[in-house]
């Protein structure tokens, strides 16, 4: 007798012992188990619990787009806390647009991954409104005065709606 014969006597004979005995644990000796444990069966069951289409794009270009729109708004939050916050004093438009596009950014990267309906009916639910409401206002008021106001009072006021809006991020 070889040894992979002698192997698989008492693998089969352990198997049907643990069977007889109720020692095996069922989640293992599933029939409907897949073969596959990684990497792609994971993929697919994360796949399956998405929306199909959204925008046209698939699970995958979707993610795609999620992780671009991620890291431009990692490059604007950088901007904006590099080059804007020194010259705040200065120039603090600079500081309100860079932030202000972070945000913007960062909030459609996931309304693209889970797409925009779900993600604007996840923001307007009864506990989340009055937060959305005042950072959606807070960047709103932020933009505009960045771009109408000008002199000493749009310095004043870019500096004041870029305070309420990282207050309202705070929160």
């Amino acid at each position: 007798m070889s040894f992979g014969q002698w192997y698989n006597e008492v693998k089969t004979s352990e198997e049907d012992q643990d069977t007889e005995s109720g020692m095996s644990l069922p989640l293992f000796n599933a029939p409907n188990l897949p073969s596959d444990m990684g990497w792609s069966s994971l993929k697919s069951g994360l796949e399956a619990q998405m929306p199909q289409q959204i925008l046209g794009m698939n699970y995958q270009q979707r993610f795609q787009v999620f992780c671009a729109l991620l890291i431009l708004s990692a490059v604007f939050f950088a901007l904006g806390f590099f080059v804007g916050l020194p010259m705040i004093l200065a120039r603090p438009q600079k500081f309100a647009l860079s932030f202000t596009c972070g945000s913007l950014t960062f909030m459609g990267s996931f309304a693209i991954l889970r797409g925009p309906k779900a993600h604007i009916m996840s923001m307007v639910t009864q506990e989340r409104l009055p937060f959305t409401f005042i950072y959606v206002s807070s960047m709103v008021a932020t933009l505009h005065f960045t771009f109408n106001a000008y002199g000493p009072k749009g310095y004043v006021t870019v500096l004041m709606a870029s305070g309420f809006q990282l207050v309202a991020l705070l929160w």
